[in-house]
């Protein structure tokens, strides 16, 4: 695959209008996502591994990998000594990819935005990479996020910095600490996700302790 065409499948997924569209375009990227992300000079996996490690013992129990994908985020923790992680992704070619790096206990798919097939408090701590951006997981998600990561549980995520402003995404986290779902720890300034495709792109991360 030569750049423009890696180029066109994230152009594919950022331009989807709906869960299907979505689904099907990293169902047909899955084989080349690593390779072609890496290309781009995603650091967004660096900067989320850097919190991770920094709030998160890899002993403190089950780790839900919400927007596994291919397992790059997951693949990084195992080697850090996260061993008791759970992935979900919506595409199913995604999570056969992740499947073959054998790091995470159990691989699911299920829809962040829609109701999670887990009980109240499954998991220590959430982390969620690459998820919140265009045209991909509402601000509603985390919601069910809060719900399934037990109290005083970490969730860390990535978001996208313009869509973090202008859909929604200010607006929930905010509601949320306010209603005393969740605590502020820390968030990053923006920075570059993807320097050597798309410069403009900014992401944050940022990290909750659940109430």
């Amino acid at each position: 695959m030569d750049l423009s065409d890696r180029s066109k499948c994230l152009e594919k997924v950022y331009s989807a209008r709906n869960n299907e569209e979505l689904a099907e375009g990293y169902d047909g990227w899955a084989k080349d996502y690593d390779r072609d992300v890496l290309s781009f000079g995603y650091k967004i996996p660096a900067i989320m591994t850097c919190l991770i490690g920094r709030y998160i013992p890899p002993d403190t129990g089950t780790m839900l990998d919400a927007g596994a994908g291919t397992g790059i985020l997951g693949e990084t923790l195992a080697l850090m000594g996260y061993k008791d992680l759970v992935g979900i992704d919506m595409s199913q070619g995604m999570l056969e990819v992740a499947q073959k790096k054998d790091v995470h206990k159990k691989l699911l798919k299920m829809t962040l935005g829609e109701e999670l097939d887990f009980l109240d408090n499954s998991f220590a701590s959430t982390v969620s990479m690459g998820v919140f951006t265009q045209g991909h997981a509402p601000p509603e998600s985390f919601d069910e996020l809060i719900r399934i990561t037990k109290p005083d549980g970490y969730i860390i995520f990535s978001v996208r910095a313009d869509v973090y402003l202008e859909q929604g995404f200010k607006e929930k986290q905010d509601a949320l600490e306010k209603e005393g779902k969740w605590r502020l720890i820390e968030k990053t300034e923006p920075f570059r996700a993807l320097p050597l495709e798309d410069p403009e792109i900014l992401n944050r991360v940022f990290a909750y302790r659940v109430s």
